[in-house]
Parts: structure tokens; sequence; C-alpha cells
């Protein structure tokens, strides 16, 4: 329960915030198919906000078996309903098919992860003509300038964490903890040439001070995000502890575009989980302060580890947290532990931190 000062100070800023548009809320999509995009802080909207990406299935209740697939397809932002324009055996409940509208062509072209020939790829299709082309490897993060795509292998992915990883993607690393041909690789969105630019067994190396990297537990990297410029981006680093409650731990590294310059932003052992650049130099991530034991939203310097609360009385859990274009909102939500729903919640950012 907040104090009264802290009640006191969350009245004045209600009554001193720009006041924000009443909400109005809308089935743009009906029975009796499950139409969902993906991962949060990707937008599924097109440039000119017309229509919505997304995919359609006929189940939601278990994972995705080898062979099915998910039709790909677009949504009316006016009249709703759906229409499939393609289809794809690479998605899963969590995070979709990994859908991006292409900022080449960001009214037409949709990328997102398919299979061929047993290989995870990207394909890059034009929802009007239907036009195809593919690149050979699986996308998790498509560039601000259309130019590059991060990629990670989805087999080790899947055989670690299986709700986001693809029925039938397989590990050529399974029984390597670290393996050196494995981790973030770039992509050429028009070639398809690739280059590794972080391994495992770098990141590895570089945390075997901890007790839990301990030669034998395997590691393996999620979530790529470009800044908002392309001239860096971060992931995460992780591995599960011990049953009987395995749980995830992680630590979040930053690197430049090339793969140089590779920094330990959030350190390991903190839970670091969900994050957003704000712009090219400041990241929001939820994690465990130090001395903390609950995960919190921190605003923090890329590189510099300057940890700021944001929100202690209001973000007081973590949450998946996305920022506006012009960088003063950041919408974020909660779980209501009583009904398992979800709160959302909208913080203005020069407010905080503190």
């Amino acid at each position: 329960m907040p104090s009264l000062l802290t009640r006191r100070a969350l009245l004045l800023a209600a009554r001193t915030a720009p006041a924000l548009p009443r909400a109005s809320i809308r089935a743009l999509t009906a029975p009796p198919g499950h139409h969902f995009f993906g991962y949060y802080g990707i937008p599924p909207w097109n440039k000119s906000q017309t229509h919505l990406v997304c995919l359609e299935t006929g189940f939601q209740g278990r994972l995705p078996k080898p062979g099915e697939t998910a039709r790909v397809g677009l949504v009316d932002a006016v009249r709703g309903g759906f229409e499939a324009f393609a289809e794809t055996l690479a998605w899963n409940l969590q995070q979709g098919a990994m859908l991006h509208w292409n900022p080449l062509a960001p009214d037409r072209e949709v990328l997102f992860n398919d299979r061929r020939d047993g290989q995870i790829i990207t394909a890059v299709v034009d929802a009007a003509s239907g036009r195809r082309r593919e690149l050979p490897r699986a996308i998790a993060a498509v560039g601000h300038t259309g130019r590059y795509g991060l990629c990670i292998d989805y087999g080790r992915q899947g055989r670690m964490r299986k709700v986001v990883g693809y029925a039938a993607a397989e590990d050529p690393y399974a029984n390597d903890p670290a393996p050196e041909r494995d981790g973030i690789w770039r992509m050429d969105l028009q070639s398809g040439a690739s280059k590794l630019l972080v391994s495992i067994a770098e990141v590895y190396a570089r945390l075997r001070r901890h007790p839990l990297i301990d030669g034998k537990r395997h590691m393996f990297f999620q979530h790529a995000v470009f800044n908002p410029s392309d001239t860096r981006f971060l992931f995460l680093a992780r591995v599960f502890t011990d049953p009987p409650r395995a749980e995830l731990e992680s630590a979040m590294f930053t690197a430049s575009v090339d793969g140089s310059d590779l920094r330990e932003a959030v350190p390991f052992g903190r839970g670091v989980s969900h994050f957003e650049w704000r712009n090219d130099r400041e990241i929001i991530a939820t994690f465990r302060p130090p001395g903390g034991r609950e995960k919190l939203h921190m605003l923090f310097q890329d590189g510099r580890q300057d940890y700021k609360v944001l929100g202690p009385e209001l973000l007081t859990s973590d949450g998946h947290c996305s920022v506006s274009p012009d960088q003063q909102w950041m919408v974020t939500d909660q779980n209501v532990a009583a009904t398992l729903e979800k709160r959302l919640l909208l913080y203005r950012l020069p407010d905080g931190p503190g």
C-alpha cells in the first residue's frame, strides 16, 4: 500500500499529466480460429496502420506438433476479419513465427520463420501478390533499416525451452554445453549472407566465474533486439538451475552490429527477463536490483550499469515493457495472481526514475 505522501504525489501526477484519449475496444477477429501475433516489442501494424499481421490456428491449448501449420494473414483495421496469404511450419504459441513487416516494403512484405527441407528458414512474402523468396536462417529480429536480421538456432532454443522452439527443429550441438559455431548471427536480408557475431562459447567463457556455469550446464541464447539506429543489439544468455525447481537464470549482453565491444549489461544471477531499448543508449529491463529479491523495472545506460528503479510504488513486479516512439511513455503489465489475468499499466517515463 503506497504511503499517504506517495498517494498525494500520484494524485498530483495524474492531475498534471497530459490527458489520454479514452480507449475503445472492439474485436477484429472471430472464432472458430484462434488469432495471435507473437512476442511483445514487435509491432503487428503495417506502416500506414491499415492492417495487422497475425497467425490463425485451430488450437491454443497445447504445443504444436511436427507438420502442423499456422496460417499467416492480415486483419483489416476497420472492417476486421482475417485473410490468409501464407502458411508456416515454424511457429509456437508464445512468439508466433517472429512476424515482421519488412522496413523496405512496410505496407506490403512480411518476414516470418518457416521450414524448408528440414531447416528453419526465413520467408519474405508479398501479402498482396503472394510472391515469396527465402533466406537460409531463421530471424529473431529485423533491423529498423531492413538491411540486417539477427538469427538464433531455434533447434537449441526448443530443446532447452520447448514453448519458444519449433516442432521438429533439431539442435546440431545437443551434446555441447557451449558450442563455438552457435550463437547470434547477422544475416543480410537481401543476399542471405550471414556472419556469427557472438558465440555461446565466448559468453560461456566470460561467465565461468559463476557457479552455474560449470562446464556441464548447457547455455542458450534468446531475445535478440536491435537498438533504434541498428548500431548495437542486446540478447539474453540463459541456463537452467538445478531440479526439482529448475528455473531460468540469465545475463543480458550487448554488442556492436559487427559483434565487437561485447558488454555484460546485466550481470548473470539477477534474473533479467524482459526489456526494451528506450533509445540508442538507454535500456529498460526487469531484473532483481543489487540487494533486492523481487524483479523491478530498471533504467540504465548500455555499458554503465547505473541502474535506477522506475516507479517503485507502482511497478512492483516483472512485466513486458515497450516504449513509445517519442521515449516519453512505457506500457507494461502485471500478473493478477488471484485471477491469472494481466493488468496493463501506462507509465510516463519523465516522471521517473525513483
